[in-house]
């Protein structure tokens, strides 16, 4: 669902200039992105976490995009920073109120996506390093679903794909200082950073290729970047 909207303006645009294809996108996860693919039910799964390839070794990832992870807050936080220690002892539930890391004396409310959202693998790998989310997190199934929850609580944090964040009625915390930037993404100094990839079969048809082709071309290039994210080049 992270890929989606990106996903839906390339087939959009590209179905403009080719009518003679249709190039159809649903939502629903990683998760269904790679089983999508592993069944032959779609040409293409889009999935936004990095993919183990020893264990899918009959899957074909192309990278089309960087996205970075967004650690958000209510606007009434005045914090401005974490560490990746501090995030991963708040979401493990270690930490549990505000003043622990130098904001007001609160009850810090988590919010999660849910299990197979490719964003809360991501997090799990990058911040969580195999430890588990506080079991008490508010579970959202959706990005947008995390944004309004931590927009109408002044205790809450959550995360969010920076492509999803488009306007200011929410914070966008630092991670060890660093702000998320074309530069500090492409640099490697941001680290919650993940790819966003396109999944086929090994041998995708010559139209599929073709739209993979053009999704990786400047044109198509331009319009990841007028989406908020990273290009590839």
């Amino acid at each position: 669902s992270s890929v989606q909207p990106i996903a839906e303006k390339l087939a959009e645009t590209y179905d403009d200039a080719h009518p003679q294809f249709e190039i159809t996108v649903q939502g629903g996860g990683s998760t269904m992105g790679l089983n999508s693919i592993k069944k032959g039910s779609a040409q293409i799964g889009t999935y936004s976490t990095k993919l183990d390839a020893n264990k899918n070794p009959n899957i074909k990832q192309t990278k089309i995009a960087t996205d970075a992870i967004i650690i958000i807050t209510n606007k009434a936080n005045k914090l401005t920073d974490l560490s990746s220690e501090q995030l991963k002892d708040i979401f493990t539930g270690k930490i549990t109120n505000w003043k622990d890391v130098g904001g007001e004396d609160g009850n810090i409310n988590i919010v999660t996506r849910e299990d197979g959202s490719g964003t809360r693998d991501a997090v799990e790998k990058l911040v969580l390093k195999g430890d588990d989310f506080k079991k008490d997190a508010i579970v959202q199934s959706s990005t947008g679903s995390v944004i309004k929850t931590v927009q109408s609580d002044p205790n809450a944090i959550g995360y969010a794909s920076l492509a999803d964040i488009k306007d200011d009625d929410i914070n966008k915390l630092e991670v060890n200082g660093v702000n998320a930037s074309e530069e500090s993404i492409k640099s490697g100094d941001y680290v919650l950073q993940r790819p966003f990839l396109f999944l086929t079969n090994t041998t995708p048809s010559n139209s599929t290729q073709e739209f993979i082709d053009w999704v990786l071309s400047s044109e198509g290039q331009q319009y990841v970047r007028d989406q908020g994210l990273i290009p590839i080049n």
